[in-house]
């Protein structure tokens, strides 16, 4: 028998393999959609009335509750020397990453020189603006002094040497006509004697010469005593006022001088001062920048590197790679405290409430399971997967688990159940048993050899059934599964642009946050309660 199957063509061989496995695969899933179903009844389901928990199931990644996150804080750009190994538990203070400091070690040898001859220049300039107050007030106090004493000098000419001076020429008048006027009764006494014959006539004309002297006298003290008043005194006094003014004068110049040289220099000062804190501070920076190329550990912990996309694995950290400013390079998660973070569907998301209880069930610790809560619901929908399917529109949700923990680790896959609401009494359908296309959904009826579509408007579903709110009242016979001769019966969605219709079909509610493959005409609707479900 093997030599006979050898000698039959390859192509008859593999055509037989795969119509086997095909067969062989049908079956298997018949048996396990009604394992005690008849043989007759497995493809028809009888729609009645039940009850059952609408539950949310999700896929997500643990987490810590509390982190802290480990930034790059160096400017510019920066190279990985050392680093921590990831999963290990670190102490307070102990090294996490170190990054090259050749560049920060050239800019912090040229701060420091910056530094020193920016503190010199302000020293100096500190100096020269002491020396140059220094000399200013002693110009200015010369300059006072000066005017001090021309105003003493005016004073005493007003109140002394001009009075003395006027006083004595006027004593030099009085006494030359005091004398004049004896030399008159001298010559008056020489004449009458002469006429009596005692004097000569040489004696008369010496007295009258007398006379004739001491009148010029008095005239010449008369006119020196004019001139004094007239001319000597005012222009004297012009002088001693001319000499304060200047005095004056000469003063103010100084200290408008000792000003402006001094404001001058102060704002030089002022410069370099600034300057020197410049210089100061970008040393001080540089230190900082030094001091940063060591990163420590701020708290006990356990090193995870960070990725902000779970499917970048550029993105981690390595012995080598060029990080930037405020680039998030490590966290130490907590782990006492855990939380699963997952996305939600919009229409579920509009049934989540905070401190709804969850369930959480952790892979590859089987047999385990945690109580958690709702701790989270993003206020905006998760923009980051909107290139993949511009339609779907999902929350970033978080449950907080019970208790405190020293087991568990992030990063693990976590799958989370949390109950909606219960539906009572309803009508209710399998899930696999709704077809959708564009926005409507479909169940088949049987119709003699075929079976017919008929349209439902459906509202929650679970994992297993779906609410059926209109265009079917019960015990309906309806199609678990239709061949793709059948769904051809389907009826176009009249106004639905046909490239769009897929797109806007719910997606499965047992499928994990981020599935973006749409239900079609030639499959069953997977996730058909979640967008009729906003309407409840």
């Amino acid at each position: 028998m093997a030599s006979w199957l050898r000698r039959l063509p390859w192509r008859i061989l593999i055509a037989v393999a795969i119509i086997a496995a095909t067969a062989v695969g049908a079956y298997q899933g018949v048996r396990r959609l009604r394992p005690a179903a008849a043989a007759a009844d497995v493809q028809f389901f009888t729609v009645a009335r039940r009850s059952f928990p609408v539950i949310l199931q999700e896929k997500g990644e643990l987490k810590a509750a509390n982190q802290i996150d480990i930034r790059c804080e160096l400017e510019g750009k920066a190279t990985v020397i050392k680093l921590a190994e990831e999963g290990k538990a670190v102490k307070k203070g102990e090294l996490l990453v170190e990054l090259a400091s050749d560049e920060i070690d050239e800019k912090l040898r040229e701060a420091e020189s910056k530094e020193i001859l920016a503190r010199a220049a302000a020293e100096s300039a500190r100096k020269e603006l002491q020396i140059l107050k220094d000399k200013n007030r002693n110009e200015i106090r010369k300059a006072e002094v000066k005017l001090s004493l021309a105003r003493q000098a005016l004073s005493k000419y007003q109140e002394g040497d001009a009075v003395q001076s006027e006083q004595e020429k006027q004593l030099a008048v009085d006494e030359a006509r005091y004398v004049l006027k004896r030399a008159e009764q001298s010559l008056k006494d020489s004449e009458d004697l002469f006429a009596e014959g005692f004097v000569t006539r040489i004696d008369v004309d010496n007295d009258r010469a007398t006379v004739y002297q001491n009148g010029i006298k008095l005239k010449n003290a008369e006119l020196a005593l004019q001139v004094l008043k007239k001319y000597t005194i005012p222009m004297d006094l012009q002088q001693k006022q001319s000499d304060v003014e200047d005095a004056d004068k000469e003063l103010a110049c100084k200290e408008k001088e000792a000003q402006a040289s001094e404001e001058k220099l102060a704002a030089e000062l002022t410069a370099k001062q600034g300057d020197h804190k410049l210089a100061e501070d970008k040393l001080k920076k540089m230190v900082e920048q030094k001091a940063k190329t060591k990163i420590l550990a701020p708290a006990d912990g356990l090193v995870v590197y960070f990725k902000e996309d779970w499917w970048d694995e550029s993105q981690i950290i390595k012995s080598g790679a060029q990080v930037h400013e405020q680039q998030i390079l490590i966290q130490l998660p907590d782990t006492t405290s855990m939380k699963v973070q997952f996305r939600v569907p919009e229409a579920k998301a509009e049934r989540l409430k905070l401190d709804l209880p969850a369930v959480v069930r952790i892979e590859g610790l089987s047999g385990r399971q945690f109580t958690a809560r709702v701790s989270k619901i993003a206020v905006l929908a998760d923009s980051r997967f909107s290139w993949l399917n511009p339609n779907l529109k999902e929350y970033q949700t978080e449950v907080l688990l019970d208790g405190t923990f020293s087991d568990l680790k992030p990063g693990l896959t976590a799958g989370v159940e949390i109950k909606l609401t219960d539906l009572n009494d309803v009508l209710a359908v399998p899930v696999q048993a709704v077809f959708g296309k564009g926005r409507k959904y479909y169940v088949f009826v049987p119709e003699g050899q075929t079976a017919k579509p008929v349209e439902v408007k459906i509202g929650l579903s679970s994992t297993e059934y779906v609410e059926i709110k209109e265009g079917l009242k019960g015990k309906e016979r309806i199609h678990l599964a239709v061949s793709d001769e059948m769904k051809l019966a389907l009826p176009e969605d009249s106004g639905e642009d046909k490239a769009d219709q897929w797109s806007k079909t719910p997606s499965s509610a047992t499928q994990p946050a981020g599935a973006t493959q749409p239900a079609s005409a030639t499959q069953p609707a997977s996730r058909p309660a979640t967008q009729p479900a906003l309407g409840r």
